[in-house]
């Protein structure tokens, strides 16, 4: 019997000793899709969730390499959802990268909560002024907001006659945004 133990304690300690030793479970960062999308942009967001709802993602694509900027969300079901193309304002692109739907400057004030109305002309730095007169010289301006996201400032000026002259948002330096 107490050969028999000896060797059964015999075995068990070789055994023990032979187990490979387990690899560390996290030792790189999370890369889940719910991890990726927490960290895009909130117009981004929004965008995402308005035309995809709740559909599951699998994956997100950052490319920002050439000329156009965009991000590329990836669905589970790709026969149901197929791939969306965002702009980093939110602007919905097509496959080409063609915006299909603009961010309006209510969505990028929704993204950021930040929006001033009312602002008056002096207060415009002078190539938005010079844009305003350009692009649309006998329009009669209704209404002029700020609106601040991402560290980018973006002026939006809406007309009394929208039909003729519609709104326009341009960046600070005079030039519209895509």
């Amino acid at each position: 019997m107490k050969t028999c133990s000896f060797c059964l304690a015999a075995m068990l300690a070789l055994l023990c000793g032979c187990y490979p030793e387990l690899p560390h479970a996290y030792n790189q960062p999370l890369n889940s899709p719910g991890g990726e999308f927490s960290v895009l942009p909130p117009a981004v967001q929004n965008s995402v969730r308005a035309q995809a709802g709740m559909a599951e993602i699998s994956g997100i694509n950052r490319n920002f390499d050439g000329p156009v900027k965009y991000y590329e969300i990836l669905f589970r079901n790709p026969q149901l959802y197929p791939p969306l193309y965002l702009a980093p304002d939110g602007s919905v692109l097509n496959s080409e990268l063609n915006v299909v739907v603009a961010a309006t400057p209510a969505s990028l004030a929704l993204a950021s909560g930040k929006m001033s109305t009312g602002i008056q002309r002096d207060e415009l730095p002078q190539r938005v002024i010079l844009s305003i007169r350009r692009l649309a010289p006998t329009a009669e301006v209704e209404n002029i907001s700020r609106i601040t996201t991402e560290g980018q400032v973006y002026f939006s000026v809406t007309f009394t006659d929208p039909q003729n002259h519609p709104a326009l948002l341009m960046h600070d330096d005079g030039t519209l945004a895509k």
